[in-house]
């Protein structure tokens, strides 16, 4: 990251001259082209390649970039990199638009940024990275870089901010560095893509078995990808994709008709999700809603949870033979003894619960009928 180089085969030179190398990039920042970027050359670890990319105990981020960008304003960012074993830092940032090309300008605000100009210039962009001042030699634990960018003049849709750093060892060369990439991203006014649902269910008792018609609207369906529609029968709290009601590819598709499920439960909420060509992803939820099981049996509850060892026992009402405990929305190996209908247990369900730390349960009947979820916490006390 000092000073990316391309790799070329012949690699039998002097030490001196490695060294003499590595020296100068310090002055003069990484090679242009090395965040990883789409049509970059790659990342630092084509020098520093004693690590693979990111598989350091590390972290790389960046802050200050906006969700929705406005056209020819200035905004700060941060760039942050920390790791543990690290004594000198290095970075380079680029802004590229959905065809990879440069999208906004970036302005070093201290003596420790500068516009790269070394290495081959990649396509149309600019890269802001660390100077010598900026690699803050000797320092540990990790460091910050602040710059400018300000956004295109004109709405150029999403921008990709794509980004590498150095947490190195500070030994004078290119070796046992950490390197690590990351990206983030900012929408434009164009390519914003909000979600409304125009017929929730909010404050309804949808009968299991009935048809409900779900309706939603959304703003540049052109940068939309796809949507994806789920149930929850915990107040939101997951969504599991056995809870799929309806995907699709098709942007114009604004109309979903539900069968609504057996699944009887007083915190229903329907999830609607947009993925967009952009990357990023755009929710709406509903407000809470009942269904009413079909078979007319009353919802099973929990009343208390207790921990033994590995075992894990639920008791309450309304349990059918077969009726299974969810710990997170994730199915458990339940055992249905002689008092099934008031008490179940899981042999191992206990063991992957971490103590002091509040899990949800709910019991799943036959006909799903699905208890409201019961927060329960295992406690490294007893």
């Amino acid at each position: 990251m000092f000073g990316c180089r391309i790799k070329r085969s012949a690699q039998l030179v002097s030490l001196v001259l490695v060294i003499g190398a590595v020296s100068y990039a310090y002055f003069t920042g990484p090679d242009q082209g090395y965040t990883d970027a789409p049509g970059d050359i790659g990342n630092c670890t084509a020098c520093h390649d004693n690590f693979q990319v990111n598989s350091g105990p590390g972290s790389l981020s960046l802050s200050g970039n906006p969700t929705v960008y406005t056209p020819g304003q200035a905004y700060n960012l941060t760039i942050t990199i920390q790791d543990p074993r690290a004594h000198r830092w290095g970075f380079e940032l680029t802004a590229i638009d959905g065809n990879g090309n440069r999208a906004g300008t970036f302005t070093p605000t201290g003596s420790d940024t500068q516009i790269a100009t070394s290495g081959i210039p990649v396509l149309d962009r600019q890269y802001i990275e660390h100077t010598a001042l900026g690699t803050f030699p000797g320092t540990s634990s990790g460091h910050i870089w602040h710059v400018q960018w300000t956004a295109p003049a004109t709405d150029v849709g999403a921008v990709h901010f794509y980004f590498a750093g150095n947490a190195a060892n500070n030994d004078g060369t290119n070796q046992f560095d950490y390197i690590y990439t990351n990206s983030a991203l900012s929408d434009s006014p164009t390519s914003l893509v909000s979600l409304t649902l125009v017929s929730p269910p909010d404050g309804q008792t949808l009968q299991a078995g009935t048809v409900f018609t779900i309706n939603w609207s959304a703003t540049n369906t052109s940068n939309v990808d796809s949507y994806e529609l789920r149930y929850s029968t915990d107040d939101g709290a997951t969504f599991p994709i056995t809870n799929l009601i309806f995907s699709t590819a098709d942007a114009s598709v604004t109309s979903r008709q539900w069968t609504v499920p057996n699944a009887p439960t007083s915190l229903a909420r329907i999830r609607l999700l947009a993925a967009t060509k952009s990357g990023s992803v755009t929710t709406v939820m509903s407000g809470r809603f009942t269904i009413a099981g079909g078979s007319g049996s009353p919802l099973p509850q929990i009343t208390s949870a207790q921990a033994e060892g590995k075992k894990l026992f639920v008791s309450g009402q309304n349990f059918q033979m077969g009726a299974v405990v969810t710990v997170n929305g994730d199915p458990q190996k339940t055992v249905n003894e002689d008092d099934f209908s008031h008490q179940l247990f899981c042999k191992k369900a206990a063991k992957f619960i971490p103590f002091d730390t509040p899990v949800s349960l709910a019991v799943v009947n036959p006909d799903g009928s699905t208890s409201a979820p019961f927060t329960f916490i295992k406690s490294s006390s007893q």
